[in-house]
């Protein structure tokens, strides 16, 4: 019992610290107690701090599992399109790598002795030689789970310099979308419902590249 608590002590100490937070989180009732509206212009009124709280509460946000989109269209609706697409990069990305460096830190030697010699052995040295481009494809599609991505490529044999390159590449255009939906939020006109229409695109667009390789 020593030596298993020696060896996995500090993933069970993440593991119950994030469910600690996410109890937190939902058992105060943080989310429902927003006023979207009153803190958008606190957080403007802030000026460059309230820039620089936000980009912090995008990097910490993966420990608490916080969900990325209402954040990401919170960042749309307050500081506009284009200006919430930079933060969100900075913030999102960044957070990306803490969570990968704490799932290589605590859990990737372990996952290694788990597989030698096993058929995810295989996938994991495919994953380690075509890093960028696995990390690329799954950034670009928003139908996967940021975090999950986040902490499972960590565990991976990925450099982290591919990691980090296609994730801040990677993020761009689902920042954008999303940030440019957040903008709109409040007047449904034009840029509202292009906006849905480009989060569609890219929902549809695997399918369509998917189509067009089998033709």
């Amino acid at each position: 019992m020593k030596k298993f608590w020696k060896e996995w002590r500090g993933i069970i100490l993440f593991v119950a610290f994030v469910l600690t937070g996410v109890l937190i989180i939902y058992k105060l009732g943080i989310i429902d107690s927003f006023n979207v509206a009153e803190l958008s212009q606190v957080v403007r009124d802030m000026g460059i701090w309230g820039k620089i709280l936000y980009v912090i509460t995008y990097i910490l946000r993966p420990l608490v599992l916080f969900p990325a989109t209402p954040l990401t269209l919170f960042g749309g609706y307050t500081f506009g399109a284009v200006q919430g697409t930079i933060l969100d990069v900075i913030g999102a990305g960044t957070g990306a790598l803490l969570a990968f460096w704490i799932a290589r830190k605590l859990g990737k030697d372990k996952i290694e002795r788990l597989i030698q010699g096993k058929k995810l052995e295989k996938f994991d040295h495919k994953i380690g030689e075509n890093g960028f481009l696995v990390v690329l494809y799954l950034r670009l599609i928003p139908l996967f789970p940021f975090d999950s991505i986040n902490y499972s490529m960590g565990l991976s044999s990925i450099r982290m310099r591919d990691y980090a390159a296609a994730t801040y590449l990677g993020i761009i255009p689902g920042a954008f979308t999303l940030n440019f939906l957040g903008s709109s939020l409040g007047h449904l006109d034009w840029q509202f419902y292009t906006a849905i229409a480009l989060y569609a695109f890219m929902i549809i667009l695997p399918l369509i590249v998917k189509k067009i390789r089998n033709t």
